[in-house]
């Protein structure tokens, strides 16, 4: 939470630390002419009190980007900027379109802080069953938002740098989540034989992986599209395993969301049901 509390305006800042502990905060809401909106773990804080502006809401933008906009138009355009220590802000303003794609969001108005909580050894339970002899079952996390996904790669990730000798594993970081990277460096710690390609799109970022960087496992958070699927079988056709995660509320909204290129898995044998889990070996 340090980070974030620099990147917080004085009246934003004391007007939290007046009511509650930093450390359990998941989400900082601004959002203008509005309350401040905290929320915790299991509960949520409205700040009746601290009305949050335009100049409030510019203040902020311009720590978050260095007062240099420019400098992060790609993560702009993406609707989030990452802090160091994996903490994003997502933003909400006019989107601009240029023939079909989204190229920049202009009149930031609504800012939402999402705090990192990196727990490490949560996956220590998990860890031992994603290994067989010393192979490693490639593996997709399925869960609603907000349910520890994230944090449950990322422990997991460190445990297999950790622990197996001879691994070199890369995690492809879209949104600097996983790693917390800050100008390429990883400010969470993913074990000593992880290499991390950031600010990437997953599909482009599978692949460059695959070619570029000889790994035995890849990790990439929050697959959404089929073109990440087919990367990911491509993948692990060539020997790479697999750690993903995804939104999802069961496994047949998982097969709806990924269509064909999901059911493909089955046919190939790329991916059996066991136990109530999806497996892949």
């Amino acid at each position: 939470m340090k980070k974030v509390k620099e990147y917080l305006i004085p009246k934003v800042y004391n007007a939290i630390l007046s009511e509650t502990d930093f450390e359990k905060i998941t989400e900082i809401r601004l959002r203008v002419n509005l309350p401040l909106i905290v929320n915790l773990q299991n509960q949520e804080i409205v700040f009746e009190t601290c009305k949050i502006n335009e100049e409030d809401i510019k203040n902020i933008f311009n720590h978050i980007t260095e007062y240099s906009a420019y400098a992060y138009e790609y993560s702009i355009k993406k609707g989030f900027i990452t802090l160091p220590g994996g903490h994003r802000v997502g933003f909400g303003g006019e989107i601009i379109y240029e023939k079909g794609n989204i190229t920049n969001i202009k009149n930031i108005k609504f800012l939402n802080f999402r705090i990192s909580h990196p727990i490490t050894g949560c996956g220590i339970n998990v860890f031992p069953k994603l290994l067989k002899e010393n192979n490693i079952y490639n593996t997709l996390i399925i869960s609603p938002p907000g349910l520890g996904k994230t944090t449950l790669l990322r422990d997991l990730v460190r445990l297999f740098s950790t622990n197996l000798s001879g691994t070199s594993i890369c995690v492809i970081d879209e949104r600097n989540e996983i790693s917390g990277s800050y100008l390429g460096i990883p400010s969470i710690d993913l074990g000593i034989r992880t290499d991390v390609i950031c600010n990437c799109e997953k599909k482009e970022g599978i692949l460059m992986a695959v070619r570029s960087m000889a790994p035995r496992i890849i990790a990439v958070d929050e697959i959404g599209r089929e073109e990440d699927l087919k990367a990911l079988t491509f993948a692990m056709q060539s020997g790479v395993s697999i750690i993903a995660t995804m939104h999802g509320a069961s496994f047949e909204n998982a097969e709806m969301k990924l269509g064909h290129a999901y059911k493909e898995l089955f046919d190939k044998k790329l991916l059996i049901k066991r136990r109530g889990e999806y497996i892949c070996c």
